[in-house]
């Protein structure tokens, strides 16, 4: 669930949708999500001093906690 929440979110962000790819590690109580974006969304995606990838991690820590489980998003290149 988390997965697609993070893939929704994220495509909704970008101008060409189709370059996002996520990379998951899920564990018995963490998931891991490594996001590939075009280079021409990668911006699009931080934000203006980050905030764009911090509001996208602290509603998906969220939606994980209540779920019992924890999420950590990081940008790949």
């Amino acid at each position: 669930m988390l997965y697609r929440l993070c893939l929704f979110l994220v495509r909704s962000l970008v101008d060409l949708p189709d370059d996002v790819r996520i990379d998951r590690i899920e564990t018995e109580k963490v998931d891991i999500f490594f996001l590939h974006v075009g280079k021409e969304d990668r911006g699009r995606v931080l934000g203006h001093g980050g905030r764009t990838i911090g509001a996208l991690r602290t509603f998906l820590e969220g939606v994980a906690a209540r779920l019992d489980r924890e999420v950590v998003v990081e940008i790949v290149d």
